[in-house]
């Protein structure tokens, strides 16, 4: 299959250090398998004021906005990455979430469109995050009528209208095949659209050296005193909501808990752990390679992370594949994977109270009851594998193109 695919966040020379690769996943895959495919990075350009002055706030932005903000302009470049073909384009505009001047869709669109006259018609066009992708695909469908898609990131529908106005329900409309990251997600688009024609979730796949990793591990829990948060250290993750859940499922019994990542809220975590007077150990790695990451779940009984406004994250299904009682928030970007109790545990996002029960259960568990949750845990994560996924969405898009 020949496959067009844009996408407003991907890996590049000059995007924020620690931006998702979740889309590059997706094409290298495709590529290994025999497909062509050609990235399009529409990447947001803002007034160069804009950056300088934000620098010196950038940590304190990232926790409080909940995602990475740029310190610093993108560049227009072609690459190729493992034997996918990507065009990073710098589109302008003033408003961070707004829509793009029409002048830069425009231009965008001729960029692609020349591309197209290169390497010939693909047999569809593929969009991650929905703007300014929904204006592209609706106008690259226009001209070269070949089927679309697009997968959301969000499930804050509602936004469409600010940035779209009267011009939203026809280019949600002339998308042919949506996907979500999650259920959720879908059943939030569905309440505020028509029920889409053709629909799938856009899992995240686990990498084969996790998998392989888990596979290699018989992980064995006797006692449950080890836990591990891998993710960003800010507000809408509640690293330190976990402390407090801790400190009260141990009362003053010690415990361990490793943080995997960085974030303005360190200070405040390594605060609260003194305050409540814990026992045991606290340590903070920052960020560190995937494989050191495998080596910290391979030593930790429980992974913990009750965020809200996940999308997806894949990181639960990481420490899943590698055995880890994992306990992830309950509506939010793990549903429908995690069956509470069975693979896995559910808690409301930030809720300390539920936490701390679910922990104080966990530690109650036998070492049997515990080993089959784990053996669970790894046979969900096989299952989500990036070459299954990898294929269950080129399964998806042959039917539209078919």
């Amino acid at each position: 299959m020949h496959i067009f695919l844009l996408s407003s966040v991907y890996p590049s020379h000059y995007s924020p250090k620690g931006t998702t690769p979740v889309v590059h996943y997706f094409t290298k895959e495709w590529v290994s398998e025999g497909h062509k495919v050609h990235v399009f990075h529409t990447e947001s350009s803002f007034p160069k004021a804009s950056y300088f002055l934000g620098r010196p706030f950038k940590k304190m932005l990232d926790s409080r906005l909940g995602h990475l903000v740029p310190d610093h302009a993108p560049k227009e470049y072609d690459e190729t990455k493992d034997g996918v073909k990507i065009t990073h384009i710098s589109l302008k505009k003033v408003k961070p979430h707004g829509r793009f001047p029409k002048k830069q869709i425009h231009r965008a669109f001729n960029i692609i469109s020349s591309c197209v006259e290169k390497e010939g018609v693909p047999d569809c066009f593929v969009g991650h995050w929905d703007n300014p992708q929904l204006e592209l695909l609706h106008a690259l469908k226009a001209k070269f009528h070949r089927p679309t898609c697009l997968v959301y990131h969000s499930n804050r529908f509602s936004q469409l209208y600010n940035c779209y106005g009267n011009d939203t329900d026809a280019l949600v409309k002339g998308i042919d095949l949506v996907g979500f990251r999650n259920a959720t997600a879908q059943a939030d688009y569905n309440e505020h659209f028509r029920k889409p024609e053709r629909a799938f979730i856009a899992a995240s796949g686990v990498s084969r050296p996790f998998i392989e990793a888990g596979m290699n591990d018989e992980k064995t829990i006797d006692e449950v005193n080890r836990f591990v948060y891998v993710g960003a250290l800010i507000n809408r993750k509640f690293p330190t909501t976990v402390i407090a859940a801790l400190s009260q499922a141990y009362q003053k019994s010690p415990f361990e808990i490793t943080y995997i990542g960085e974030g303005d809220e360190k200070k405040q975590v390594q605060q609260r752990f003194d305050e409540l007077d814990c026992k045991g150990k606290l340590t903070f790695t920052g960020r560190i390679p995937r494989e050191d990451v495998i080596k910290y779940l391979k030593q930790s009984e429980v992974f913990v992370m009750i965020s809200k406004g996940e999308i997806f994250g894949l990181v639960y299904l990481e420490a899943m594949a590698l055995g880890c009682i994992t306990i992830a928030a309950r509506h939010e970007g793990i549903d429908g994977i995690i069956e509470d109790g069975e693979n896995g545990f559910l808690c409301e996002a930030g809720n300390a109270e539920e936490l701390a029960s679910i922990i104080a259960r966990i530690r109650k568990m036998s070492p049997d009851e515990l080993k089959i949750i784990s053996y669970k845990a790894k046979e969900t994560a096989q299952a989500y594998s990036d070459v299954n996924v990898a294929k269950n969405y080129i399964d998806e898009l042959s039917k539209i193109v078919s």
